[in-house]
């Protein structure tokens, strides 16, 4: 079995498949009939959003699974004084619907379930409202903050549709460079759950690396002109894919400790009607951001080992080791040696495959 099998073996492993966990979703749209049930609340359109929406989602390692879902309220945002208002409002209805409740959060409402005894997945509902009631293409605003916090309480410009629609549309004529580019960012998002603590803000977000992957990725695939057909080849994509972000950051000082500081600066797309200047990476300190820059270093290090190892069970090994137990380690009876790619350069009837007589 060549190397890219046990890539895309991986990846079906770890792919969130949300037909599965169709628990989840039901508890979604239970949330939204009581909502709409309330009599309490304007009316509002429901939006998917987070992986879920773009087709990204991993499994957990250690976090419960969760949904994001954008409630559009048909209201306008002059028409609440308070941004939290309606989250306010969404929270006391739901607040006895599992024995966890519902929390107002600084960006949504969060509903906790629990399953066999123990947390296993929540729903984040994130309030917006319009610029115009009447006019859906009108400017949305999320309602962020919560009120013991009412410094950061604001309507904030936002347009979660139009990040959405940006990074589903790359590749949209070309569907397995596109099933790459998903694939990648699956790979890129365990890695980070192998090597960050999802507590506070020391993980970096997965919203950062899609949206660089949405602008910046490239698919990596080699043409077989016998076989008239492309062959992809992972290692390579998320090898350059992890370069491009190493690339990106930049020295920003020295800490009182002495260590070299750096980071990544990377806004939403100003073609977007979002917020000007919101840096993606905002949550992360200079610290945490320099340990990823770190950790980035060494995975574009540990990865081109692999690329130059010339036994594919070690290769699958090193990967083991970068991506976790999921990435299968074959037996060396069941594996042969690393398949280098190349493109035959003639044919028995002594025809170059490209097409010219040979000489």
């Amino acid at each position: 079995m060549s190397l890219q099998k046990y890539f895309r073996n991986f990846n079906n492993k770890i792919k969130m498949d949300y037909e599965e966990k169709s628990e989840l979703a039901s508890k979604r749209d239970i949330l939204l009939k009581k909502l709409r049930d309330s009599g309490e609340l304007p009316s509002f359109s429901e939006l998917n959003q987070g992986s879920y929406s773009m087709y990204t989602g991993v499994e957990p390692l250690d976090k419960e699974y969760d949904i994001d879902v954008g409630l559009r309220f048909k209201a306008n945002k002059d028409e609440y004084e308070k941004a939290t208002e309606l989250k306010n409002k969404i929270c006391n209805i739901l607040k006895n619907h599992t024995e966890y409740g519902a929390k107002v959060k600084k960006p949504c409402v969060t509903v906790t379930y629990k399953k066999d005894g123990e947390i296993a997945y929540h729903v984040d509902l994130v309030v917006y409202t319009y610029e115009d009631k009447n006019d859906s293409d009108s400017q949305l605003y999320l309602a962020r903050g919560k009120d013991s916090k009412p410094e950061e309480i604001c309507w904030e410009k936002s347009d979660p549709k139009g990040l959405i629609d940006l990074i589903n549309s790359k590749y949209d004529d070309e569907k397995e460079d596109k099933n790459q580019y998903r694939r990648i960012i699956r790979y890129m998002k365990r890695w980070k759950n192998q090597k960050f603590s999802s507590l506070g803000n020391a993980e970096p977000p997965s919203i950062g690396i899609t949206l660089i992957a949405a602008e910046k990725f490239e698919a990596s695939k080699e043409y077989n002109y016998i076989e008239e057909k492309y062959y992809y080849d992972d290692l390579d994509a998320l090898l350059k894919f992890a370069k491009v972000i190493q690339s990106l950051f930049t020295f920003v000082g020295v800490s009182e400790s002495g260590r070299t500081l750096y980071r990544i600066y990377y806004n939403l797309p100003s073609s977007l009607n979002f917020e000007l200047n919101i840096d993606v990476f905002k949550k992360m300190s200079d610290i945490h951001m320099t340990d990823f820059k770190d950790k980035i270093d060494k995975l574009v290090e540990d990865l081109e080992e692999v690329k130059e190892e010339p036994d594919e069970v070690e290769q699958c090994r090193l990967l083991n080791k970068i991506l976790g137990d999921d990435f299968e380690v074959p037996e060396k009876k069941n594996a042969s040696k690393k398949q280098v790619n190349c493109v035959p350069t003639s044919s028995a009837s002594g025809v170059s495959v490209y097409g010219f007589g040979e000489h």
